[in-house]
């Protein structure tokens, strides 16, 4: 898959005839997996080029700080995802104060019209576009006919029971519902980030983790998960505990990951850690005997719950 990282500095000539669509697409839940597949589906019926545009960072972030989102994927999450899913171009659109203010006709031209010529162009129902997000639906009708580009509106996807949204994905993460979060994502929801030196306490108690740093998206919410930890090109089980350590009274959250059957030093190394169910919650042990004895109970369960995953 190509990847413009900074998709507004770079013109490609001749201009490639493209389906394609835009959007911030956090999360890459299964309501934008539907549509990015019709991208991919008509770029392929028509011998044409599939793009997807994303805004990175969130839109929100700079917008009204106060309100930012804590994000679900980083945009080298979202690359791996598309280009997994079939996607041909990769095309982030920084978000900054010069793309913020400029009109929904620019945005049109600059970040559309003048690189790529779009045969199809795939939105979902509530995108908007330009300075105070004034480009509406209707604008973008009249620009389509103009350019005699076929535009279609992809209502949104719902679930037997509830609406696909990104915003639900987070309320379902914070408090720990990974399960749950994992049936809108379509796959469990991965954390990502480099392994740091932590306090060492538990290698002492026999159950050495992998202390997780520079994490850029929504942490769940506290308690311990059965977890599958993805390691350059292998995955390996295990479990990660998410707090405060409340048996030794620390201050800081940390996110510890205990790897079966490991005893390899990862410090440095990235870490993706797909989250498959959530054990239990933080628990306060009156002495470190008491945490061994439930982190052995976590193992066995974890152990039980990834083996029927296969």
């Amino acid at each position: 898959m190509l990847i413009n990282h900074n998709w507004l500095s770079q013109i490609q000539e001749p201009r490639p005839k493209v389906s394609m669509t835009v959007g911030v697409f956090d999360g890459l839940h299964l309501g934008h997996r539907y549509l990015i597949d019709k991208v991919i589906q008509r770029a392929r019926s028509l011998n044409l080029r599939s793009l997807v545009l994303t805004f990175d960072p969130h839109p929100i972030a700079l917008l009204s700080p106060k309100s930012d989102p804590e994000i679900l994927t980083t945009f080298d999450q979202k690359a791996e995802l598309l280009e997994s899913w079939g996607v041909d171009q990769l095309g982030r659109l920084e978000f900054n104060q010069s793309l913020s203010q400029m009109s929904a006709e620019e945005f049109l031209i600059e970040a559309i019209w003048s690189r790529v010529e779009p045969h199809e162009f795939i939105i979902g129902q509530d995108f908007r576009f330009g300075r105070n997000a004034e480009g509406h639906l209707d604008l973008l009708k009249k620009w389509a006919k103009e350019k005699k580009i076929h535009l279609t509106v992809v209502r949104l996807l719902k679930g037997e029971e509830v609406s696909y949204s990104s915003s639900r994905v987070r309320g379902l993460l914070k408090i720990g519902l990974v399960q749950a979060a994992s049936f809108s994502l379509g796959r469990p929801y991965r954390l990502s980030g480099l392994v740091v030196d932590g306090s060492h306490r538990g290698r002492k108690l026999g159950f050495p983790t992998a202390n997780l740093g520079q994490v850029k998206q929504l942490i769940p919410g506290p308690g311990v998960y059965a977890v599958k930890v993805k390691l350059k090109d292998s995955y390996h089980d295990g479990m990660t505990s998410i707090g405060h350590n409340p048996t030794f009274g620390s201050p800081y959250l940390t996110v510890e990951t205990f790897i079966f059957d490991f005893n390899q030093s990862l410090y440095g190394q990235r870490l993706d850690i797909d989250f498959i169910d959530q054990m239990r919650g933080m628990i306060r042990f009156p002495d470190p005997q008491g945490l061994v004895k439930q982190l052995k109970a976590d193992e066995e369960k974890a152990r039980l719950i990834l083996t029927k995953l296969g």
